[in-house]
Protein backbone atom coordinates (compact mmCIF):
# COMPACT_ATOMS: atom_id res chain seq x y z
CA UNK A 1 0.00 0.00 0.00
CA UNK A 2 1.22 3.50 -0.67
CA UNK A 3 0.99 6.09 2.12
CA UNK A 4 -2.29 7.55 0.87
CA UNK A 5 -3.93 4.13 0.87
CA UNK A 6 -2.61 3.43 4.39
CA UNK A 7 -4.02 6.71 5.71
CA UNK A 8 -7.35 6.05 4.01
CA UNK A 9 -7.68 2.53 5.48
CA UNK A 10 -6.61 3.26 9.07
CA UNK A 11 -9.46 2.82 11.56
CA UNK A 12 -9.85 2.47 15.33
CA UNK A 13 -9.94 -1.30 15.71
CA UNK A 14 -11.49 -2.51 18.97
CA UNK A 15 -12.04 -6.16 18.12
CA UNK A 16 -8.88 -8.23 17.78
CA UNK A 17 -8.07 -11.77 16.71
CA UNK A 18 -6.18 -13.74 19.37
CA UNK A 19 -3.16 -13.97 17.04
CA UNK A 20 0.14 -12.56 18.35
CA UNK A 21 2.01 -9.99 16.31
CA UNK A 22 5.24 -11.41 14.91
CA UNK A 23 8.43 -10.03 16.48
CA UNK A 24 9.89 -8.92 13.13
CA UNK A 25 6.73 -6.88 12.46
CA UNK A 26 6.88 -5.32 15.93
CA UNK A 27 10.49 -4.29 15.29
CA UNK A 28 9.57 -2.95 11.86
CA UNK A 29 6.76 -0.89 13.38
CA UNK A 30 8.96 0.43 16.21
CA UNK A 31 11.65 1.42 13.72
CA UNK A 32 9.22 3.92 12.21
CA UNK A 33 8.91 5.60 15.63
CA UNK A 34 12.67 5.60 16.10
CA UNK A 35 13.20 7.56 12.88
CA UNK A 36 10.31 9.99 13.47
CA UNK A 37 11.19 13.68 13.54
CA UNK A 38 11.40 15.47 16.89
CA UNK A 39 12.08 18.94 18.19
CA UNK A 40 15.83 19.64 17.71
CA UNK A 41 16.17 15.88 17.11
CA UNK A 42 16.02 15.28 20.89
CA UNK A 43 14.04 12.03 20.57
CA UNK A 44 12.87 12.55 24.15
CA UNK A 45 10.58 9.54 24.11
CA UNK A 46 10.38 5.94 25.23
CA UNK A 47 7.99 3.24 24.07
CA UNK A 48 6.84 0.53 26.46
CA UNK A 49 5.68 -2.53 24.52
CA UNK A 50 3.23 -4.58 26.60
CA UNK A 51 2.40 -8.04 25.31
CA UNK A 52 2.37 -9.98 28.59
CA UNK A 53 -1.29 -11.01 28.84
CA UNK A 54 -1.31 -10.66 32.64
CA UNK A 55 -0.27 -6.99 32.33
CA UNK A 56 -2.51 -6.27 29.31
CA UNK A 57 -5.51 -7.54 31.29
CA UNK A 58 -4.77 -5.07 34.12
CA UNK A 59 -4.66 -2.02 31.85
CA UNK A 60 -8.45 -1.64 31.29
CA UNK A 61 -8.81 -0.93 35.02
CA UNK A 62 -6.44 2.02 34.54
CA UNK A 63 -8.25 3.23 31.40
CA UNK A 64 -11.44 4.49 32.95
CA UNK A 65 -13.59 7.46 33.72
CA UNK A 66 -15.51 5.88 36.55
CA UNK A 67 -16.86 2.31 36.58
CA UNK A 68 -19.17 2.90 33.59
CA UNK A 69 -16.44 3.65 31.09
CA UNK A 70 -13.88 0.93 31.70
CA UNK A 71 -12.52 -0.04 28.29
CA UNK A 72 -13.18 -3.80 28.53
CA UNK A 73 -12.31 -4.59 24.89
CA UNK A 74 -8.74 -3.51 25.60
CA UNK A 75 -7.99 -6.68 27.59
CA UNK A 76 -8.27 -8.64 24.31
CA UNK A 77 -5.57 -6.58 22.56
CA UNK A 78 -2.52 -8.74 21.83
CA UNK A 79 -0.26 -5.75 22.44
CA UNK A 80 -0.35 -2.23 23.83
CA UNK A 81 2.33 0.41 23.38
CA UNK A 82 2.62 3.20 25.93
CA UNK A 83 4.07 6.29 24.27
CA UNK A 84 6.08 8.11 26.93
CA UNK A 85 7.92 11.41 26.84
CA UNK A 86 10.33 13.41 28.92
CA UNK A 87 11.14 17.06 28.41
CA UNK A 88 14.40 18.15 26.82
CA UNK A 89 15.74 21.72 27.10
CA UNK A 90 14.15 22.64 23.76
CA UNK A 91 10.76 21.63 25.14
CA UNK A 92 11.15 23.98 28.11
CA UNK A 93 12.15 26.79 25.74
CA UNK A 94 9.10 26.10 23.56
CA UNK A 95 6.87 26.39 26.63
CA UNK A 96 8.04 30.00 27.02
CA UNK A 97 6.08 30.57 23.80
CA UNK A 98 3.08 28.51 25.01
CA UNK A 99 3.96 25.61 22.77
CA UNK A 100 3.98 21.96 23.88
CA UNK A 101 6.65 20.53 21.53
CA UNK A 102 7.07 17.40 23.65
CA UNK A 103 3.46 16.42 22.91
CA UNK A 104 3.93 17.11 19.21
CA UNK A 105 7.04 14.90 19.17
CA UNK A 106 5.43 11.87 20.82
CA UNK A 107 2.30 12.33 18.69
CA UNK A 108 4.32 12.17 15.48
CA UNK A 109 6.14 9.02 16.63
CA UNK A 110 2.94 7.28 17.74
CA UNK A 111 1.26 8.17 14.45
CA UNK A 112 4.18 6.57 12.62
CA UNK A 113 3.55 3.40 14.67
CA UNK A 114 -0.17 3.48 13.89
CA UNK A 115 0.33 3.93 10.14
CA UNK A 116 3.10 1.32 9.92
CA UNK A 117 0.82 -1.16 11.70
CA UNK A 118 -1.97 -0.44 9.22
CA UNK A 119 0.41 -1.00 6.29
CA UNK A 120 1.20 -4.45 7.75
CA UNK A 121 -2.49 -5.37 8.22
CA UNK A 122 -2.41 -4.75 11.98
CA UNK A 123 -5.21 -2.78 13.61
CA UNK A 124 -4.76 -0.09 16.22
CA UNK A 125 -6.70 2.18 18.53
CA UNK A 126 -5.42 5.26 20.37
CA UNK A 127 -6.39 5.61 24.03
CA UNK A 128 -5.99 8.96 25.73
CA UNK A 129 -8.04 8.55 28.90
CA UNK A 130 -6.22 6.75 31.68
CA UNK A 131 -5.14 7.07 35.30
CA UNK A 132 -1.63 8.33 34.71
CA UNK A 133 -0.09 7.65 38.15
CA UNK A 134 -1.58 4.15 38.47
CA UNK A 135 -0.52 3.19 34.95
CA UNK A 136 3.03 4.53 35.47
CA UNK A 137 3.29 2.38 38.61
CA UNK A 138 1.92 -0.72 36.85
CA UNK A 139 4.41 -0.33 33.99
CA UNK A 140 7.38 0.71 36.16
CA UNK A 141 7.84 4.00 34.31
CA UNK A 142 10.45 6.30 35.94
CA UNK A 143 9.35 9.68 37.35
CA UNK A 144 11.12 11.68 34.62
CA UNK A 145 8.74 10.18 32.00
CA UNK A 146 5.04 10.76 31.45
CA UNK A 147 2.65 8.68 29.38
CA UNK A 148 1.13 10.67 26.53
CA UNK A 149 -0.97 7.96 24.93
CA UNK A 150 -1.63 4.23 24.73
CA UNK A 151 -1.99 2.42 21.43
CA UNK A 152 -3.70 -0.98 21.31
CA UNK A 153 -2.41 -3.18 18.47
CA UNK A 154 -3.46 -6.49 17.01
CA UNK A 155 -4.72 -8.26 13.95
CA UNK A 156 -8.38 -7.31 13.42
CA UNK A 157 -10.93 -10.00 14.27
CA UNK A 158 -12.80 -9.13 11.08
CA UNK A 159 -11.34 -9.24 7.59
CA UNK A 160 -9.94 -6.00 6.19
CA UNK A 161 -11.53 -4.54 3.08
CA UNK A 162 -10.95 -1.59 0.78
CA UNK A 163 -13.20 0.38 3.13
CA UNK A 164 -10.81 -0.04 6.02
CA UNK A 165 -8.71 -2.25 8.21
CA UNK A 166 -10.90 -4.75 10.04
CA UNK A 167 -13.65 -4.07 7.49
CA UNK A 168 -14.54 -0.88 9.37
CA UNK A 169 -16.10 1.83 7.23
CA UNK A 170 -15.03 5.43 7.66
CA UNK A 171 -17.08 7.63 9.93
CA UNK A 172 -18.38 10.94 8.62
CA UNK A 173 -15.69 13.50 7.85
CA UNK A 174 -16.02 17.24 7.44
CA UNK A 175 -15.52 18.72 3.99
CA UNK A 176 -12.07 20.09 3.27
CA UNK A 177 -13.38 23.64 2.97
CA UNK A 178 -14.75 23.36 6.54
CA UNK A 179 -11.31 22.69 8.02
CA UNK A 180 -8.86 24.55 5.75
CA UNK A 181 -8.24 28.27 5.38
CA UNK A 182 -5.86 30.02 3.01
CA UNK A 183 -3.32 32.49 4.47
CA UNK A 184 -5.64 33.61 7.28
CA UNK A 185 -8.23 31.81 9.36
CA UNK A 186 -11.61 31.92 7.69
CA UNK A 187 -10.28 32.79 4.22
CA UNK A 188 -11.45 30.39 1.52
CA UNK A 189 -8.82 28.06 0.10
Amino acid sequence: MDIFEVVKRRRSVRKFAPRKIEREKILQILETARIAPSSSNRQAWHFVVIDDKSIVEQIPKQVAMGDKFIVKWLRDAPMIIAGCYTKAMTHYIAQLFDHENHLVDISIAMTHICLAATALGIGSCFIGWFHHKKLKKLLGIPNRYNIAVLLALGYPADESTEQGIGGIASGPRKKLEEIVSYNRFGKEF
